[in-house]
């Protein structure tokens, strides 16, 4: 992630130069939020595929915290480029 062009591109989008380090922040925390987001999606397949390997029957213990984190911040992406599109 390149803050520079972040910047530049926050610049860009306001109309109101005091709206700038409010869309930079936003632009920043999408970035930040799909890092984490592909992370713990890639987790949820390797924990998924380990439990299938080795036949865990009682799997949701290691699967459903991971599978509502990844919900959780698919939602919160979602609601920041809602945030976003205001500006």
């Amino acid at each position: 992630m390149n803050h520079h062009e972040i910047l530049e591109i926050a610049k860009k989008q306001a109309s109101n130069p005091q709206d700038v380090p409010k869309i930079e922040t936003l632009h920043q925390n999408l970035a930040h939020m799909t890092v984490a987001l592909k992370e713990v999606e890639t987790r949820l397949l390797r924990v998924t595929n380990k439990m299938n390997r080795l036949k865990v029957e009682d799997r949701d213990v290691f699967l459903v915290p991971l599978a509502e984190c990844v919900a959780v911040l698919k939602s919160k992406i979602q609601d920041t480029e809602d945030t976003l599109s205001q500006y």
